[in-house]
C-alpha cells in the first residue's frame, strides 16, 4: 500500500500560514492599544485638582506604559517601581501645592497640612 502525498494538497495550508500571523498580530496589537490607560495630557500645576493618573501618565509610570520584561528585570519583585510612582506623586504633589499658595489659591497652613498628610492612593 502506497500513500502519496499531493503536494498541491499543502499549498492553502502553507498559503494560510502568514495571513493567520499578520491576523494574530494585529489583533494583539489592537487589543494592546484597546487596554491603555487614558489620563489628562493636559494637567498641570495650575490646574485646579491634583490627578495622580496624569502625574503617573505624564511621568510614563502608569502601568499600561511599562514593559512588564524590562520592568521585572530591573525591579526584581523588590517594589522599586511602586517606589519610583510614590516619589514622583509626592514630588509633584508638593510642587503642585505650592503652585496653588502661589495663585492664592490656598493659605500656606493648608498647604503644610495637605502635603504633610498626603499619601498617594496608587
Amino acid at each position: 500500500m502506497t500513500v502519496s502525498v499531493d503536494s498541491r494538497s499543502a499549498l492553502p495550508y502553507s498559503s494560510l500560514m502568514p495571513r493567520t500571523f499578520q491576523f494574530l498580530a494585529a489583533a494583539l496589537l489592537l487589543a494592546a492599544c484597546a487596554t491603555t490607560a487614558s489620563y489628562d495630557e493636559t494637567w498641570s500645576w495650575d490646574s485646579p485638582l491634583f490627578d495622580e493618573e496624569a502625574v503617573l501618565g505624564q511621568a510614563g509610570l502608569l502601568s499600561s506604559q511599562q514593559d512588564t520584561l524590562f520592568t521585572s528585570i530591573w525591579t526584581l519583585g523588590g517594589g522599586a517601581l511602586q517606589r519610583r510612582r510614590e516619589y514622583q506623586l509626592r514630588t509633584q504633589h508638593e510642587l503642585w501645592v505650592r503652585r496653588q499658595v502661589e495663585m492664592g489659591k490656598m493659605s500656606v497652613e493648608e498647604a503644610q497640612a495637605r502635603i504633610r498628610d498626603y499619601v498617594p492612593k496608587t
